[in-house]
């Protein structure tokens, strides 16, 4: 069995047994979550996990899923870039395109001068083990690693700092 026939199988599962429970714009208490073991590429071409990037200097971690085709995706990303510059020295903050051209994202990021961190999701994983049927979509994972709430849809400004004051504080 290959890794993305085994990435995609644990993905299933997690929808299957439960996964993230959380839907629409709520999340329940705080629980351990899969999602936060699963492996992904960064940019740079090495490959970690969030609670390998948690784990790296306690910063809980915004994940936010996005994609080139998705309007509501691009409009906040200039907010989460807001949020990382004001916010990045005490919250990591990573973008994980999904499904999507490598040469198109990366160009959207430039454009949109963006500098947090980017990863890839090419088989859609994330947004499987998250339950989402839509992008964006933002998880707050929080400085012990657990997944703390997920976000299904567009955060302004205000709303994404209101969320990690609310989870990850």
């Amino acid at each position: 069995m290959t890794r993305r026939a085994a990435g995609a199988i644990l993905a299933a599962s997690l929808v299957l047994v439960g996964g993230c429970t959380s839907s629409g714009d709520n999340a329940g208490a705080p629980h351990s979550d899969p999602v936060t073991t699963m492996a992904f590429e960064l940019w740079d071409g090495s490959t970690t996990s969030l609670t390998d990037l948690v784990a790296e200097d306690g910063r809980p971690v915004v994940v936010n899923l996005w994609a080139t085709w998705c309007t509501p995706c691009l409009e906040e990303m200039p907010d989460i870039q807001e949020a990382h510059e004001s916010l990045g020295a005490d919250v990591r903050f990573l973008g994980i395109n999904v499904s999507d051209s490598p040469t198109l994202s990366a160009r959207r990021v430039t454009e949109l001068g963006i500098t947090y961190l980017q990863g890839r999701d090419p088989e859609g994983l994330f947004t499987v083990a998250l339950e989402a049927v839509g992008l964006p979509v933002t998880a707050f994972i929080g400085s012990g690693g657990d997944l703390e709430h997920v976000h299904h849809g567009r955060l302004d400004t205000a709303d994404l700092e209101a969320a990690i004051m609310e989870y990850l504080s």
